[in-house]
């Protein structure tokens, strides 16, 4: 901070945006996943690919700034289990359709 506050300030700024933004957006994901996720509604499983797309562009810009190994392993981790959580309940969302 002392060799260039103004960059300093600039960061500082840029996490608190970015973290109020992540609440709001995890506020928004809660909402939807306890109200029309649940009844199956096909908006909400397509809104709900944004969330693990949204975090994974995240991580890969903290993996940037800081070059970490373990945001990777961890982005790694979250993005198969988010992936899982979307795929398993497809049925739900898109029944097959029978032709009799």
């Amino acid at each position: 901070m002392s060799s260039d506050p103004k960059f300093a300030s600039f960061l500082g700024s840029t996490l608190i945006d970015d973290g109020i933004s992540g609440v709001g957006l995890a506020v928004f994901g809660m909402v939807v996943s306890m109200t029309s996720y649940r009844k199956g509604e096909k908006w909400a499983w397509y809104l709900s690919w944004s969330m693990p797309i949204g975090i994974l562009a995240a991580q890969l810009n903290v993996y940037v700034l800081t070059g970490s190994i373990m945001v990777i392993y961890l982005t790694a981790a979250f993005t198969i289990v988010s992936l899982l959580a979307l795929l398993l309940p497809y049925r739900q969302f898109f029944p097959r359709k029978s032709f009799r």
